[in-house]
């Protein structure tokens, strides 16, 4: 069975780290628009993003896939003071292309209400040829290559949408996720851990958990539409193998959101959305404690041990949506984002360069029949870089730093 995960995981979610280790969108449309679309539901991904939307998307199933491009890294510098260090020189992680597949269906079970289910992919990876911390060992805590991690997450979104007026819909989505979880070549932790066998090496471990989602799309004048979703933690059980690497003992919830935007009629076929959305890393101790403390003695999996230091991802999104034609919409959008990583953080988030700030998109959706629809979205972020220092380091300086593309492509059949 833990197999059956780990290949349903590791194909479907390999790496998608645009907005810390979540996606700039969801569902082929959105992710035209730069992840902008929570008060348009045009689509069955887009219950995903507001159960209340589904109501407005019709009966329809649509399969997709993207091809993930990331390059990202760090450069340590040659300048540290001491022994403590990370040998100075340009580190680039492998594995460089991913292939994500997609999945939603609505079906509308009279004028008022309709369920659905949506798959959403979120993670990252990161696989370095070489023995990264060597010089914080200690004998007994050798080193190891390669050095990295992979986190794979899975959430399974089943939305109801209920009409309540020709104005007001409103939408609740029980959440099922999956994760999995790989540390390799960070041996030398293991000396300021209080389990110290459950740090790094234990191959893959899973961990299960549940969340919901609550969604209303108000359209209180012809022109205007309004949309707001709510989305809750996710309590996930624990990573047990990795209790001595993260905080409160292997705990790894998956953060709590919030996107509301409005979307506006400028002209006969074109809309303009905007939206804003809000990421609460900081809320889950292992990805949010700090990691500028010296590591001295034991801290590693205590309720206060070190995470990424991430700050929580408040993003503006903005996209186009123009009618081109009876058959044709064209899209364009783009987002702007917070810096999560701030620079006294970067020893730990070398394993985890999630600095990416702007997404730039354009997209399409071509109706080629009454039963059928092709939709693409074209990303691009732009190479973002964090300078900083820590100070288990011996003073020493370095970069990290992120650049992605994106190709997606979705099909659908209307019922």
């Amino acid at each position: 069975m833990k197999r059956m995960l780990l290949l349903l995981l590791l194909f479907s979610a390999n790496l998608h780290a645009t907005n810390g280790y979540f996606s700039h969108g969801i569902g082929t449309k959105s992710k035209g628009m730069a992840g902008a679309g929570v008060s348009l539901g045009e689509d069955a991904a887009s219950g995903a993003l507001n159960p209340a939307n589904l109501i407005l998307a019709g009966e329809r199933l649509e399969l997709g896939a993207s091809l993930f491009l990331p390059d990202r890294g760090f450069r340590a510098n040659d300048d540290a003071t001491g022994p403590v260090q990370i040998a100075p020189m340009t580190y680039d992680s492998d594995n460089s292309l991913f292939l994500i597949p997609q999945f939603a269906y609505s079906r509308q079970l009279d004028e008022a209400n309709a369920i659905g289910v949506a798959l959403v992919m979120n993670g990252l990876n990161t696989e370095y040829d070489d023995e990264i911390f060597r010089y914080f060992q200690r004998p007994g805590w050798e080193a190891t290559a390669p050095t990295g991690v992979d986190l794979y997450q899975m959430a399974l979104h089943l939305p109801y949408s209920h009409r309540v007026s020709d104005n007001l819909a409103l939408g609740i989505a029980p959440i099922v996720a999956l994760q999995a979880f790989r540390a390799r070549g960070l041996n030398p932790f293991g000396a300021v851990s209080f389990y110290p066998d459950d740090v790094t090496g234990n191959g893959f471990d899973y961990a299960h958990g549940f969340g919901l989602n609550l969604g209303v799309n108000y359209r209180p004048v012809d022109g205007l539409a309004l949309g707001l979703s709510v989305q809750s933690r996710l309590r996930m059980t624990e990573f047990d193998d990795y209790r001595g690497l993260f905080a409160e003992q292997g705990d790894f919830d998956i953060p709590a959101t919030f996107q509301a935007g409005a979307s506006f009629r400028l002209h006969d076929g074109l809309e303009l959305a905007l939206d804003y959305q809000r990421i609460y890393y900081s809320n889950i101790a292992s990805v949010g404690n700090p990691n500028d403390v010296p590591l001295t003695a034991p801290i590693l999996g205590a309720d206060d041990g070190i995470g990424g230091g991430w700050r929580d991802a408040k993003v503006v999104k903005a996209g186009i949506r123009w009618q081109y034609d009876t058959q044709t919409v064209l899209r364009a959008g783009y987002s702007h984002g917070n810096q999560i990583v701030p620079p006294n953080q970067a020893l730990l988030n070398i394993l985890a360069p999630a600095v990416g700030r702007d997404h730039y998109t354009v997209g399409f959706t071509r109706q080629l029949s009454k039963a059928h629809e092709i939709s693409l979205s074209l990303m691009y972020s732009p190479r973002e870089e964090v300078k900083g220092t820590n100070p288990n380091t011996s003073g020493q300086t370095g970069t990290l730093y992120m650049e992605q593309t994106e190709l997606e492509i979705s099909y659908a059949w209307l019922f």
